[in-house]
């Protein structure tokens, strides 16, 4: 009995140790109190909160200016699409002036951000709630959304410059050709040579330029443009050539000269469908490459802004009023009689 009994006992011993060492291991496995009891961060949030909701104001200023950056790209590609310059230009200017706002606002930001008090402190997980930790990595996600943003409008500005000079060599080419041919035909054979001069100059401009845009821009379809307009060009130069050789008389090498100028222009575009084909492959390249970019910005900007309505702080709870401590209502005062 004795022995049965010290063995009840010692029992009895290692199931209480056992209960006492898993109630230790879960005190200490349990919910961390700074993420679940409001009243140990409250002073932390509240410092915090002030700061963000300045923080937050300054992200959405550099959102705004993305927004406008934006807006400024697709109009600047849709004016060159339709070749209006002018307007690409000014898109552009204002895109220089976003692009100046939004990398100064972007480092005040991130400044504002690293200089915050205990976010990144081995303490921070206890003076600050979840919800605060959660607007501070998202804030500081948006502040970094529109890092690459230089790169993008660098790549933007060029390729549109490039393009705009590219189209107006282009137009200064055919306007040059058109001028040789109305010469020609007035037997000016000596102006319309000088006219296609300039014509060569154009083409000579358009394959430096095509070379500055092969990088990026797929250059197929301007190449095609350059040969047969070049080839043209020579063909009309030896036909005004032998005009003028021959005094207006229609000899065996003038015959011959207007066959290869006839075959030369059968092998042109019939109209200006060839050069939107090309402002069209220049805005697949570096600029549709920019807009994709900034867009992309934009949505992490979007995403920094929109708080994620399951981290949201509790509200505190209140204990609903007891009635029968709520002060008696006024009674109404009595009419006045005469």
């Amino acid at each position: 009995m004795r022995a049965f009994g010290g063995a009840v006992i010692w029992l009895v011993a290692v199931v209480l140790i056992a209960l006492g060492a898993a109630g230790l291991v879960g005190a200490f496995d349990g919910p961390r109190v700074g993420d679940t009891d409001p009243a140990l961060t409250a002073a932390g949030d509240a410092r915090l909160t002030l700061l963000l909701d300045d923080a937050e104001a300054d992200l959405a200023a550099v959102a705004a200016d993305v927004d406008a950056l934006s807006r400024a790209a697709r109009r600047a590609l849709g004016s060159l699409s339709g070749s209006d310059l002018a307007s690409v230009a000014t898109a552009v200017a204002e895109g220089d002036e976003l692009i100046l706002g939004i990398r100064a606002g972007t480092a005040v930001l991130a400044a504002e951000l690293r200089s915050m008090p205990i976010v990144g402190t081995p303490t921070a997980d206890v003076e600050l709630s979840a919800p605060v930790r959660a607007r501070h990595a998202r804030l500081t996600d948006g502040a970094a959304a529109s890092d690459g943003l230089d790169a993008a409008w660098s790549r933007f500005t060029t390729s549109s410059l490039a393009a705009s000079r590219l189209s107006e060599t282009l137009a200064a080419h055919v306007d040059a050709v058109v001028l040789a041919a109305e010469r020609g035909r007035d037997a000016n054979y000596t102006s319309a040579l000088k006219a296609l001069d300039r014509a060569d100059m154009a083409i000579a401009g358009a394959r430096e330029l095509r070379n500055l845009l092969s990088a990026t821009v797929e250059v197929t379809t301007l190449d095609q443009w350059l040969d047969r307009n070049e080839a043209y060009d020579v063909a009309l130069r030896d036909l005004y050539r032998a005009l003028d050789d021959a005094s207006g008389k229609v000899t065996t090498t003038v015959r011959e000269a207007a066959a290869a100028e006839q075959a030369a222009r059968d092998r042109l575009p019939p109209d200006a469908r060839g050069l939107v084909i090309i402002m069209a492959d220049i805005g697949r390249g570096g600029m549709n490459g920019a807009v994709i970019a900034i867009e992309e910005a934009r949505g992490r900007l979007a995403d920094a802004l929109a708080p994620d309505p399951t981290l949201a702080p509790a509200l505190p709870t209140v204990a609903p009023a007891d009635p029968t401590l709520a002060p008696a209502a006024p009674s109404a005062a009595p009419s006045a009689t005469r």
